[in-house]
Order: C-alpha cells, then structure tokens, then sequence
C-alpha cells in the first residue's frame, strides 16, 4: 500500500495471469495425455513418476534461469523507482512480492525490507546495499515474471501428481521401495520418502 512521503510513478499493467495458469495446467494435463484428473484411473504410476519428474526438473530450470531476472526488477522499483501494485504485476501476493526483493537482496526471503520516508532515502538505501540497476525494469519484469509464474504452476501440479504415482508404486500390487521409485524417477530417495507421506497424509492414511 502507498507510504506517506514516497511518490509513485505510472502503475504497470498486470499480465493475464489467469489465462497463464490455465495454459501452464492444460501443458501439464497434455504432457500426460489426459484433459481431467479423473481420466487418470486405469494410467501406469510408473509412467506418470517418470513424466512428472521430468516436468519438475524442467521447471525448476526455467524458474533458475529467470527467477533472479523477475526480482531484480523487481527490487530496482522499489528502490528507485517506486511504483503501487507490484505484487499484482508480478503475479505475487504482498507477502510473496516483498520476499522476492528481500531473497535477491539480502539472500533470505523473510528479511524485512527498508522502512523509510521519501524517494531519496530509499534510492541512497538501494545504492548503500548495492541494489541492482535494471536499464529496462518494466520490460525485464513483464518478460520474467509471466515465465515464472507458468513454471510454477507446471511445477506445483507435477508433484502433486508424483506424490500420487510415489504412493501407488509403495503400495499393492507394486510394493516398490524407495531405493526403486527414486531410481525410477531419477531423484533422491529422500525425496520420496516425502511425497510418500504427502500423499499418505492427504488421502487419511498417514
């Protein structure tokens, strides 16, 4: 929300960000070639862990190669450029928006940022923390952010579904190990172990 004291250039226009998880869903439902949850019954759990895992692995890049891009943008508004709806153009909540600046700020999300008064306090602030200097912020932010946001919500239905591929293989007619889903998968076992109790949780049977 606005602080007294600071002044506000022009807000920048959202993307469409409904119409980006919508597409970043039907991408996954694709990849695993069926267009509602229930069409899942009767699909090979060792098929769908393979397929999902992939669909994490490539998330995870795509969010590695662009994340810092988004914050950095991010954080070069708020110091020294400050503008109202960040968090809405970003595709954050407020929480989340101010973590991301804290993350690639000062390396952990939870840090409080700057409370101050005036444009001028905030931009020596930025420059004293070595604030990075975007030359294009509205442009880097529109270009990264929409790419982040759709690599999570590929990310986020993927695990859900191999958390559900991990408990049907541990139990009958599979009883697979750990050692064997995480081979399968090409992940740490303990990461099974995880999902495992994730999806035992969920379904009432931790």
């Amino acid at each position: 929300m606005p602080k007294a004291g600071i002044s506000y250039g022009p807000r920048i226009k959202a993307p469409d960000y409904d119409q980006i998880v919508e597409a970043a869903t039907t991408s996954v439902m694709q990849t695993f070639g069926v267009k509602r949850p229930e069409d899942f019954v009767g699909k090979r759990p060792e098929d769908l862990l393979v397929k999902a895992s992939e669909i994490v692995r490539q998330a995870d890049a795509e969010m590695a190669l662009h994340i810092d891009e988004r914050d950095e943008a991010l954080a070069h508004l708020w110091f020294y450029d400050p503008r109202l709806g960040l968090a809405r153009t970003a595709g954050l909540s407020t929480m989340g928006y101010r973590g991301a600046i804290a993350r690639v700020i000062y390396g952990d999300k939870k840090h409080a940022l700057p409370d101050v008064q005036s444009n001028e306090e905030l931009a020596k602030i930025g420059k004293a923390l070595k604030v990075k200097r975007v030359k294009d912020p509205e442009a880097q932010l529109l270009r990264a952010a929409p790419i982040v946001r759709a690599a999570r919500t590929r990310r986020e239905l993927a695990v859900r579904f191999m958390q559900e591929a991990v408990l049907a293989l541990s139990r009958k007619p599979y009883d697979w190990k750990p050692e064997k889903i995480a081979e399968h998968a090409g992940v740490e076992r303990e990461l099974i172990y995880k999902q495992r109790a994730t999806a035992a949780k969920r379904h009432g049977l931790a």
